[in-house]
């Protein structure tokens, strides 16, 4: 369910003090891959201030700023 809600391996560790190896273990067994968790990755990946390069490759060419030379 934390994983589910978006939790962070670290995160569910800090709550349930598991190791990150059984956290990862349980998930591989338990978690199932579905689209709602595929959506709130690409949605953290598209928000995300460091994926300013991904976000060009999906928009079109890079935009020259006003100023600055490629």
């Amino acid at each position: 369910m934390l994983a589910e809600a978006g939790a962070s391996v670290p995160e569910i560790a800090a709550i349930t003090g598991h190791s990150y190896r059984t956290i990862n273990s349980i998930l591989e067994k338990y978690l199932p891959r579905t689209r709602h968790l595929a959506e709130m990755a690409m949605a953290k990946l598209e928000n995300s201030g460091r994926t300013d390069f991904a976000n060009r490759l999906q928009t079109g060419p890079l935009q020259q700023k006003k100023g600055k030379a490629k």
